[in-house]
């Protein structure tokens, strides 16, 4: 049977999920939703009554989730089923495209040990996610062809760059970047931009059929390779914010598409590695303001040194002072950085921005939240809160203390 009691699992599981939905949509939605699924399910299984959900708006006075110890002396296994129930019935409710993230997310968000417990009793998320996207594709049946992937994510993405680079630059950068990669992806000789600066009543992209002919899989690398091409560009010019737009505007059936021809979003981003070390040079930097860059060298590693037992990929990070530099010489970012839980990542970023924080004491502390948010820069606070990373927490414990 699993360790950890059903208070705890459930407790964790509502959390995990309240995050997840007011992540992607807003508080209040989170709350409704999770409030009318709970409802209906109590119905069915009484002991849900333990259960209290507060509305999100009152997180940061009261918790979230409240529920009675009585819940512990429920067989484990029903907790499982309501549990597997409820995230059926809020991934539904969520629709297609909300839902195709939903599971993943909260398997993300939740710490390992739990997740590992709650499947003893019967709720696999893995197996929930994929019992989803079959029941969409059955639902949903159509097939995109290869010509339509390549003019529909064409089309998205000269969308995306016409909004930010304007639409002389947009259409450039596409022709351009089509003539440049057919060499080595042949398959797109198969796409004509056109110019629809000149000609009106045209679509930007016309694919010729003949590509529904060629392998899926070579469609798929080429479109991969376009979007990395894209977002490299973007991200020299300081927008990191790329990959993420293209997601929004992706809706599900294509996504399933592209899943199927291998192209994978999510490696396209910033790297985890990248993050940490941008995150240890702002730390460095701001402490070294008010002291030697030697100093501010130790304190880090000291900080690192003390969280290393709870987050062992943090043992192989090390920060030299006398090779450290405005270049980041100093700071050596081991790659199992990048295979680490994002959640586990976010949770040790947030007890070393947190520890640094409170070391600091009253004076030298207050600003340096402020400090740090100007230091990372836009888009990297947006990556650290994917993570996780609450800043704003932070800045309201340590005023708390002071």
């Amino acid at each position: 049977m699993p360790q950890l009691e059903n208070k705890e699992l459930l407790e964790q599981l509502l959390k995990s999920t309240i995050e997840v939905i007011g992540r992607r949509t807003s508080e209040a939605y989170a709350n409704v939703t999770i409030g009318l699924a709970f409802q209906e399910l109590t119905e069915r299984y009484s002991f849900l009554k333990y259960v209290k959900i507060q509305g999100t708006q009152y997180e940061e006075t009261f918790e979230i989730v409240t529920i009675q110890e009585e819940i512990n002396n429920i067989d484990p296994l029903e907790v499982g089923k309501a549990a597997r129930h409820f995230l059926n019935k809020l991934t539904k409710m969520m629709g297609k495209d909300a839902g195709y993230y939903f599971l993943r997310e909260i398997k993300e968000n939740l710490p390992s040990n739990y997740e590992k417990t709650i499947k003893e009793i019967g709720v696999d998320l893995d197996y929930l996610q994929m019992e989803f996207i079959t029941e969409v594709k059955e639902s949903f049946k159509f097939q995109i062809e290869n010509s339509e992937i390549l003019k529909y994510m064409i089309t998205i993405l000269f969308e995306i760059l016409d909004r930010s680079e304007g639409r002389d630059s947009a259409y450039n950068i596409l022709n351009e970047l089509i003539q440049r990669l057919t060499i080595k992806h042949p398959v797109l000789k198969h796409v004509k931009i056109n110019d629809i600066r000149a000609v009106q009543g045209v679509d930007i992209v016309t694919v010729n059929l003949d590509v529904d002919n060629v392998a899926s899989t070579q469609v798929g690398v080429a479109i991969q390779k376009v979007i990395q091409e894209i977002n490299n560009l973007l991200e020299e010019k300081g927008d990191h914010s790329f990959v993420e737009k293209l997601k929004e505007n992706i809706n599900v059936d294509y996504n399933l598409k592209l899943r199927d021809v291998g192209v994978n979003l999510d490696v396209i981003k910033v790297s985890q590695s990248l993050i940490v070390k941008h995150v240890i040079k702002a730390l460095v930097e701001i402490l070294s303001e008010s002291s030697s860059k030697n100093y501010a060298v130790v304190l880090v590693n000291n900080v690192l040194r003390k969280y290393d037992k709870k987050f062992e990929f943090l043992k192989e990070i090390k920060l030299e002072s006398t090779s450290f530099s405005q270049n980041d010489n100093g700071i050596d970012i081991p790659s199992v950085i990048d295979s680490v839980r994002a959640s586990e990542l976010g949770r040790s970023i947030q007890r070393i921005i947190e520890d640094i924080s409170i070391s600091l004491g009253e004076d030298a502390g207050r600003y340096f939240i402020d400090k740090l948010k100007k230091r990372l820069g836009k888009a990297y606070l947006l990556r650290i809160e994917e993570l996780g990373v609450n800043l704003h927490m932070i800045e309201l414990k340590r005023n708390l203390m002071w």
